[in-house]
């Protein structure tokens, strides 16, 4: 059964090559059955991904507010994943950590990333999944109970 799946996938593999190199030899960038068997050959999931508007990237204030990382919990040997500096090679090193994954990364480096990316260089999380989700919460009735704790 799965021998013949297999067989019939390359099969349309093939024929698919072989209309492909026939457009392509005649070449018209605007041929419709050329741009069809293109957007057929790139997977859905990539299209939708294109068509999406881009995230832009983080506010300065939430760089700003990053968390800094003493040089002395860093090991002799650490690196910033963006500029692949030792972090222990500057003279006056500005650290930070993201907090949703942990990565550390030199300020410069990850604030320019964050200026165009709201996801960690390393491990591709949204560092602004947390925040998000602290803006969608009603805070009123909290905050009301800490004054009331406060003054009452």
């Amino acid at each position: 059964m799965f021998k013949d799946m297999n067989l019939q996938s390359t099969s349309s593999r093939r024929d698919t090559r072989t209309e492909f190199r026939r457009l392509y030899g005649e070449l018209n960038p605007q041929d419709p059955q050329l741009i069809a068997l293109l957007s057929s050959l790139i997977p859905d999931t990539l299209q939708e991904q294109w068509s999406q508007k881009p995230e832009d990237g983080c506010t300065q204030e939430f760089i700003d507010s990053l968390p800094r990382v003493s040089i002395g919990t860093i090991k002799k040997d650490e690196l910033c994943s963006i500029c692949f500096e030792n972090f222990h090679d500057d003279e006056y090193p500005l650290l930070v950590k993201l907090p949703h994954c942990g990565h550390k990364f030199d300020l410069q480096c990850i604030a320019v990333w964050l200026g165009t990316n709201r996801t960690c260089p390393v491990c591709r999380d949204n560092v602004m999944e947390q925040q998000d989700k602290l803006k969608g919460l009603d805070t009123s009735k909290v905050e009301l109970e800490e004054d009331w704790g406060m003054y009452g």
